[in-house]
């Protein structure tokens, strides 16, 4: 028996089809987007409010003053030194030069306990207070240090470095703006100094303190004397001028809505639009000094937030 041969229906291209296909992904992409977004919106991120202080700092240029004694050397020879050219500790007798001429050695050893470095700038007897506080728009400026290097030729009377006595204060004269914050630091005898920026600070006691129009000149005594300081006598000082203090957040959590800065915060259930005051800090963070307090819940990211009720567990 011969079977009939019936040619296959045309099944290449069917328009419907495809289109409700393509509508059924679209759907479920819109529905899952939609779910997504309803999730993100139930469960933000938050963070909290921390304490935060902002510090503004001022830099005073001036100059240091100590007390110092040159070591002298009473013979001419090739000098050395054991414990370094410094600046180092020294106790009372320690040696802190060697001076050979020929056969013979001669040791020159410390009359004090203090700070040594094998180095001069000719202003040892004559850096003075007294010297120094002249007029107020300009301080003398210093001299830089000659260094003594180990083998270098010394003559007799000549200079071989010099000793800074400890304990004693480390005192300082500078010029500032007379700021008001300033001006009351001076009225309680006490300036609030750092020996960095990122010190915590201590006070400085203020010696003496003279005004001439927008300029304030200063001699204070610094709560601190590192050997390092004897390398110059000119100084930068860091001064602290007024501190803020407030709920620290993140910058993200700021956000502003009809021409008020403000943050959504939690409360209960719900996200509310709170406006706050403040000013922006460093490192992405945003101190609330209105508005906000310590210990308060905020949505970390504030541009993706909005108000209404929330499940956040």
């Amino acid at each position: 028996m011969v079977r009939r041969f019936e040619p296959e229906e045309n099944r290449s291209f069917r328009p419907l089809y495809w289109i409700a296909v393509i509508a059924v992904i679209v759907l479920w992409i819109w529905a899952f987007k939609m779910y997504l977004d309803r999730y993100e919106y139930l469960h933000p991120d938050i963070t909290w409010a921390v304490p935060g202080v902002d510090t503004k700092l001022i830099k005073i240029n001036g100059v240091l003053l100590w007390k110092e004694v040159p070591v002298i050397a009473d013979r001419e020879g090739i000098v050395s030194y054991p414990q370094g050219t410094g600046p180092v500790r020294v106790g009372r007798g320690a040696v802190i030069a060697r001076i050979t001429s020929g056969a013979m050695v001669k040791e020159v050893k410390a009359y004090q306990q203090g700070y040594f470095i094998a180095g001069v700038d000719g202003l040892e007897s004559s850096w003075r207070y007294s010297e120094i506080w002249q007029g107020i728009e300009s301080l003398p400026e210093p001299r830089a240090m000659v260094k003594m290097k180990d083998g270098m030729l010394t003559g007799r009377g000549q200079p071989v470095g010099k000793i800074i006595e400890q304990p004693q204060e480390l005192r300082f004269v500078g010029c500032a703006e007379a700021t008001e914050d300033i001006l009351k630091q001076i009225k309680n005898k006490r300036l609030k100094v750092k020996m960095d920026e990122s010190d915590t600070g201590s006070f400085a006691d203020i010696r003496v303190s003279m005004r001439t129009g927008h300029k304030v000149r200063l001699y204070i005594t610094l709560p601190w004397f590192r050997a390092e300081d004897i390398r110059s006598r000119k100084y930068t000082l860091v001064a602290e001028t007024g501190r803020t203090e407030g709920a620290m957040v993140p910058e993200s959590a700021l956000l502003e809505r009809d021409g008020k800065h403000g943050v959504y915060m939690i409360r209960g259930s719900r996200v509310v639009f709170t406006p706050v005051e403040g000013k922006r800090v460093s490192n992405g963070k945003f101190l609330v000094t209105k508005g906000l307090s310590v210990g308060d819940a905020v949505v970390e990211d504030a541009a993706s937030a909005r108000e209404g009720r929330v499940q956040l567990w």
